[in-house]
């Protein structure tokens, strides 16, 4: 529940003042610190969060005194708002300054993580911090501490699928850095850094996702067949997930082509599929049709960069995984499907004339026609008058 207060709450707007002090006057007075401290121990969560969220105020008055104070907050502090706070906010204004006493304070926290689960589906706040930490601290700063952390959480994606969320939503911009006009050496090496730990998350929720599968596939018990579904779910949650970073990050829908970095040129979308190879493969062996759907909408947004890659990609996926999925029974599915067919008639039908990737197209064609959807059956009745 979050923390709250009215116009009633008198020691709420104290605790208020006496950190509004601090900046100026902490110096000159050290009861200033005294009472910081005091606000820190106080029964109610609203007064503590007051200190919480602004200890770095008075990093010049008493920094040893602060950080010991954080580092309390860290390890025996109750309420999960007022934690993540401290973490979000005090410390995380030290991370380039001071990492290594961050570090120290951040493990003393993730020691905790079992304290404050989601037991009622919500999501786990201290997961989510941590997670935007690891993105900073390793992505970043390039901190091999927190590279270990994304290895450990990402062995178990049931757990820590908020903090592994959380790492990709933080460097959604990150992953396009080396992609802008005015990218410097430090923002190649920050997505280098990004990149490689969403490979280290990706590769290990897809071995589980392909370990749970076969379990659900095999002639068990319900129960271990209902704890396989649920570690299943976890780790497609988080494929799904990275993919929709990326997707949206790339510009590939309409809305967002606008926001943020961008793929905006046939240049930058051909480095991508090159620099990104790796990573796209991994996503293309998820078996999870609402995945593979915006999988296939990115590579239709990266179709300038490199067509012919992009249809083999897409040929890939749609006769492989998607048929054995279902994909070619969804109606989100068949609209793709033509509407990108229809793109490459009229943009890119020279690499039709290869009879192989013909028969690449007819084959995918097939597959939605024989299924009763009347766009893909049209396409295909007209497809040889079409590729004249």
């Amino acid at each position: 529940m979050s923390i709250s207060w009215g116009n009633l709450s008198v020691r709420v707007y104290a605790a208020e003042a006496w950190v509004s002090l601090a900046p100026r006057f902490a110096e000159e007075r050290p009861e200033i610190v005294d009472r910081i401290e005091a606000i820190l121990q106080d029964d109610e969560p609203a007064v503590r969060l007051q200190a919480a969220q602004n200890l770095q105020v008075i990093c010049k008055a008493a920094p040893n005194r602060m950080w010991a104070m954080g580092e309390r907050i860290a390890s025996s502090e109750s309420d999960e708002q007022i934690l993540t706070s401290y973490l979000a906010h005090a410390l995380r204004r030290f991370s380039h300054a001071e990492p290594e006493r961050c570090e120290h304070i951040l493990i003393v926290a993730k020691d905790r993580l079992s304290e404050f689960s989601d037991e009622d589906g919500s999501s786990n706040y201290l997961q989510e911090c941590l997670g935007g930490w690891a993105a900073q601290l390793y992505a970043g700063q390039g901190r091999p501490i927190a590279r270990d952390w994304i290895e450990e959480w990402a062995a178990d994606p049931q757990r820590f699928q908020d903090a592994l969320n959380a790492y990709a939503s933080n460097l959604r911009g990150a992953f396009f850095g080396r992609y802008g006009a005015d990218a410097e050496q430090g923002d190649r090496a920050m997505c280098d850094r990004a990149q490689d730990g969403l490979k280290a998350i990706l590769g290990s929720a897809l071995a589980i996702s392909a370990k749970e599968n076969a379990v659900l596939m095999s002639a068990t018990t319900h129960e271990e067949k209902k704890a396989a579904g649920e570690r299943y779910s976890a780790a497609e949650h988080v494929i799904h997930h990275a993919t929709m970073q990326l997707y949206f990050g790339a510009g590939a829908r309409a809305e967002d082509k606008e926001d943020g970095p961008g793929l905006n040129s046939p240049d930058t979308k051909s480095r991508f599929l090159a620099d990104y190879a790796t990573i796209l493969g991994l996503l293309k062996q998820s078996r999870e049709p609402r995945t593979l759907h915006y999988l296939i909408e990115l590579y239709e947004h990266l179709l300038p960069g490199d067509p012919v890659a992009v249809f083999a990609a897409l040929h890939e996926i749609l006769t492989g995984v998607g048929a054995e999925e279902g994909y070619h029974y969804e109606s989100l599915g068949s609209t793709a499907v033509v509407k990108v067919v229809k793109r490459y008639i009229a943009d890119h039908r020279g690499i039709f004339e290869d009879p192989a990737r013909r028969a690449m197209l007819i084959e995918i064609l097939q597959l939605f026609s024989e299924v009763g959807w009347p766009d893909a059956l049209r396409l295909l009745y007209d497809l040889p008058d079409l590729l004249r």
